[in-house]
C-alpha cells in the first residue's frame, strides 16, 4: 500500500494543500488495489477525515464500480452519480467522486461521464481509476490530468499463491525434460489441469483475505451491492497479479535452464509469454479464468516440449 511519503502521494497531497488540485484527475499504474489505496488517501484528506478512517461512509464521498455479470459501469449507474455530486456538500466544503475500474464504461456511460467531465460541479474532485487508461474514449483522457502511479502489481504473499509458482516451474521442467511415451503425456496433463484447479482456490482465497482487510470496521459503510462489486474489482486485481508472477516464473525459468543447460530457450519463451498474454487479453471479456489459464498451459505444453534437455 502506498503511504503518504511516496513520490506520487507527496505531489498530490503537496497540490491539495495548495487548492491546486484538479478538478479531474485519472490516475493509472499496474495495480489496482494501489489504486485503491491512493483514492482513498485522498479521500481522507480532502474531506478532512482521519487517515485511520474510511471516507467510504462519508456523505460527500460517491463511487462508481462496475456492476452485473457483465461487470460494466452502466449509464443508470453513471446518471444517478451525477445527479449526487450535483448537490452542495452535506458535511463540510468539498466533495469526491471516484470511478473505479473507470475502463469499464459501456458507451452510454462514458458519452454520459463526459458531460459532467466538460462541466464539472463545484468544489468536487473526480477520480477515475484504471490500469488501462488508453481503454478510456480519448475525449475523457483529454479532460482530466492523467496521473501515473509507477511500479508493478505486488507480488502475492499467500503461500499457496508461492508454492503454486513453485509447481508451475517445475511443471516446465518435467515438461521440457521429455515427453517420450504416453504415460509421461498423461502425467503432464493430469499436473496441469492440478494447477488449474488450484489456481482456482488460491484465487478465491486471496481475494477473501484482501476484502476481509478492507472490510474490518466498515461493514456499515458498504452495502451488498457496493461488497458484491468490491469484491469482483479484488478478484481482478489479483488475477492480474498472479497472471503477472507466471510471466516472471516462466522467465525465471527460462534463465536458468540456460544456466544449467547452455539451452537457448528465446523463442520458447517468446512464444509462451505472447500465449500469456493472449490468455489473459481474453479475460477483459469476461472469459472463464480456468479456461483462460488452461489453454495457457496447454500451449505451453506444447511450446516447450520441443525443446529437450541434452
Amino acid at each position: 500500500m502506498n503511504s503518504p511519503s511516496t513520490p506520487p502521494l507527496q505531489v498530490l497531497d503537496k497540490a491539495i494543500t495548495k487548492g491546486r488540485l484538479a478538478h479531474s484527475l485519472l490516475i493509472y499504474g499496474q495495480n489496482f488495489l494501489a489504486l485503491e489505496d491512493l483514492a482513498i488517501h485522498l479521500g481522507n484528506r480532502l474531506l478532512q477525515i482521519g487517515e485511520n478512517q474510511s471516507p467510504l461512509s462519508h456523505p460527500d464521498f460517491f463511487t462508481l464500480r462496475p456492476a452485473k455479470k457483465m461487470r460494466q459501469i452502466l449509464a443508470e449507474d453513471t446518471r444517478e452519480m451525477i445527479r449526487k455530486i450535483q448537490h452542495s456538500p452535506q458535511a463540510g466544503d468539498h466533495k469526491m467522486a471516484v470511478v473505479f475500474e473507470a475502463d469499464r464504461m459501456n458507451q452510454s456511460a462514458a458519452n454520459i461521464f463526459l458531460k459532467a467531465l466538460e462541466e464539472p460541479p463545484l468544489n468536487t474532485t473526480i477520480l477515475l481509476l484504471t490500469t488501462r487508461p488508453y481503454s478510456l474514449l480519448p475525449t475523457i483522457r483529454s479532460r482530466c490530468l492523467l496521473f501515473r502511479v509507477p511500479g508493478s502489481p505486488h507480488a502475492l504473499e499467500n503461500e499457496k499463491a508461492i508454492q503454486w509458482q513453485k509447481d508451475y516451474r517445475q511443471w516446465l521442467d518435467d515438461t521440457v525434460s521429455g515427453l517420450s511415451d504416453k504415460s509421461l503425456i498423461c502425467r503432464q496433463v493430469m499436473a496441469l489441469y492440478g494447477l488449474v484447479a488450484q489456481f482456482s482456490n488460491i484465487l478465491e482465497e486471496v481475494t477473501k483475505e484482501i476484502l476481509a482487510q478492507k472490510e474490518e470496521g466498515k461493514n456499515s459503510a458498504l452495502s451488498s451491492d457496493e461488497k458484491a462489486a468490491l469484491e469482483a474489482g479484488i478478484s481482478v486485481s489479483v488475477r492480474q497479479q498472479f497472471f503477472s508472477e507466471i510471466e516472471t516464473s516462466t522467465m525465471n525459468f527460462a534463465r536458468a535452464l540456460h544456466e544449467e543447460t547452455g539451452l537457448e530457450p528465446r523463442q520458447q519463451l517468446v512464444s509462451s509469454i505472447a500465449s500469456l498474454e493472449h490468455s489473459s487479453g481474453l479475460l477483459r471479456y469476461n472469459f472463464n479464468v480456468n479456461s483462460a489459464l488452461e489453454i495457457f498451459l496447454l500451449t505451453s505444453m506444447r511450446i516447450w516440449a520441443s525443446l529437450k534437455k541434452p
